[in-house]
């Protein structure tokens, strides 16, 4: 059965896990239609606890996969992704509008990213996997969580939390920096949380090209960030 729900970018499969992922949102919705605010923010308390203890679950049951490169130091929670869950459970407690906005743009990319453009053993697994389940069920569910914040009514996209978003990214970007220089000079010598040292995929090779300075050269993706806000920002006012 393994062998028959392989995940692999544009299959079948794959198609089938982002219709889930939207059919959950749906029915999400549907379900809080005629809820409370304090409801809503109770659930999503709720959700995102329990997607990062789903991230904990995934990141700790690869140490027994076999072939899998496990190192612990490389499973830390300092991927975007990663920072994505830990910061929708402090929006959700807040509701802070400059949190839910990062949740919302670059915590629902950074997901979809991992889902069309996985690394690291991961672009060809089965879904009935630890890899699978792990990979696939834990950036499907940050996806679900990220879109609820204005699916849900909590969070209204509009240009105002842009520039407050970006400083909160800019700092996650540096103190993620800091990180891996001391996890390459003490533990892990190939570090690289975020990509702030390697440029790994053709994107972001792209940058570094024009700006090869480690971290700094990711502050280059900052127009393509601008022109995703600005293209939901719109797109929520037109169907709205």
């Amino acid at each position: 059965m393994k062998e028959k729900y392989i995940v692999k970018t544009g299959n079948k499969t794959w198609w089938a896990l982002i219709a889930a992922s939207i059919l959950l949102i749906i029915i999400i919705k549907n379900i809080f239609k005629n809820s409370s605010l304090e409801t809503i923010r109770t659930f999503m308390i709720v959700f995102s606890i329990f997607n990062l203890i789903y991230l904990f679950i995934y990141k700790t049951s690869l140490s027994k996969v076999e072939g899998y490169d496990y190192l612990w130091a490389n499973e830390l929670p300092f991927y975007l992704c990663n920072i994505g869950s830990i910061t929708s459970l402090f929006a959700s407690i807040s509701l802070n509008p400059t949190l839910m906005a990062f949740c919302f743009v670059e915590g629902t990319f950074g997901a979809l990213l991992a889902y069309l453009m996985p690394d690291g053993g991961f672009e060809r697994v089965s879904f009935f996997s630890i890899m699978g389940l792990g990979f696939y069920g834990y950036h499907g569910l940050l996806m679900v969580i990220n879109m609820l914040y204005v699916v849900l009514g909590l969070y209204v996209p509009s240009f105002s939390e842009l520039i407050p978003m970006l400083v909160y990214n800019s700092i996650i970007l540096i103190v993620v920096h800091f990180i891996n220089i001391l996890l390459r000079k003490n533990i892990h010598p190939k570090a690289n949380y975020i990509y702030t040292i390697d440029a790994t995929n053709p994107v972001l090779k792209m940058f570094y090209k024009i700006l090869p300075i480690k971290c700094l050269y990711l502050f280059l993706t900052y127009p393509l960030v601008v022109l995703l806000y600005a293209i939901l920002v719109y797109a929520y006012r037109l169907l709205i």
